[in-house]
């Protein structure tokens, strides 16, 4: 009896100490980076700097030098011009891929995946991970389902920077709101 009330007292003293371990990143501070096209709210941290290309809004540290090592978060929003749930599957699974191959290369792999929500909508969160150097690259892609639009945040950078990084961008994602997605025009009669 006494050894198992040692093993108990072993186990909470190593949970204790790997959850003391864990809790080691801040979140940096956020400042709002609103959509110029109106779409949406974000947050970014303090000091980063957001650049849009078409479909895809890019934010990245003030030093960034376009290193795949450097942290970046990566928002796309595309409509599907659809509020059918058929129709916008559909037209979401191209964009969804093409986002992604355009993004992340072959090496990357899904390492865990779970549901959260973004925006109040379910979203997939997906883990990915690839060797690199000796260490790895992390990151997160979150694909939500919106209706009629399709949004996917894809954050990635080297291990130690990531890990570091992670609480800031659940923190980005939970400041995320959709202000307005495309609104199919009535048939004309």
């Amino acid at each position: 009896m006494k050894l198992l009330y040692q093993g108990w007292i072993f186990c909470i003293v190593l949970i204790l100490s790997l959850t003391a371990c864990s809790g080691t990143s801040e979140i940096l501070p956020l400042v709002s980076a609103p959509d110029p096209q109106g779409r949406f709210e974000f947050s970014m941290p303090e000091g980063w700097q957001v650049q849009t290309e078409g479909d895809v809004s890019i934010y990245t540290p003030s030093d960034y030098d376009g290193s795949e090592e450097d942290l970046r978060v990566l928002l796309y929003l595309s409509p599907t011009n659809t509020f059918n749930t058929a129709e916008h599957l559909d037209a979401a699974e191209p964009l969804i891929q093409d986002f992604l191959s355009s993004h992340l290369d072959e090496d990357y792999e899904v390492i865990d995946q779970g549901e959260i929500r973004v925006d109040k909508y379910p979203a997939l969160k997906l883990e990915i991970a690839k060797p690199h150097q000796d260490s790895y690259m992390l990151g997160q892609v979150v694909i939500a389902a919106m209706p009629g639009v399709v949004v996917m945040l894809l954050g990635t950078g080297i291990q130690a920077d990531w890990e570091a990084f992670d609480p800031t961008f659940r923190a980005m994602l939970s400041d995320f709101h959709l202000i307005s997605a495309f609104t199919p025009t009535p048939p004309q009669s």
